[in-house]
């Protein structure tokens, strides 16, 4: 149903993890599901998936503000380790913050049209997945 075999969850919130896994269920998602509590772990899971020649993952949904590695440190991070040669992800940043300077950041890393504020329905995901 969708265009992504494999998609990745980086978010330290399990109740925001636990609805967005519900929301792809009622989507009928068949992708593989990643999910990470921060992005440092995204970054080494992906590290070892560039090594051993793994198929990345072509979503990625991120919370901004995490523990040990937020979502735009993993976004620089995760360009630099990105093979040039493998398809880049598609990026959407998800916050439940109203604070302008986030959106201000998006657009610095050109992801302003990639601005999820929680909770994030269904509907939503159905728009990004097709």
């Amino acid at each position: 149903m969708n265009k992504f075999d494999k998609i990745c969850i980086v978010d330290d919130d399990a109740i925001v993890v636990f609805g967005l896994k519900r929301a792809l269920q009622a989507l009928e998602s068949s992708s593989e599901l990643l999910v990470y509590e921060n992005g440092l772990d995204a970054i080494e899971s992906f590290q070892e998936m560039i090594g051993e020649n793994i198929e990345l993952p072509l979503l990625i949904l991120i919370d901004i503000n995490m523990p040990v590695m937020g979502g735009w440190d993993f976004i620089s991070e995760m360009r630099q380790i990105w093979p040039k040669d493998r398809k880049e992800p598609t990026i959407y940043m998800m916050t439940s913050s109203i604070n302008p300077k986030d959106l201000e950041t998006a657009k610095t890393f050109n992801l302003e049209d990639n601005y999820l504020i929680k909770p994030i329905y269904a509907d939503q995901l159905e728009g990004i997945l097709l």
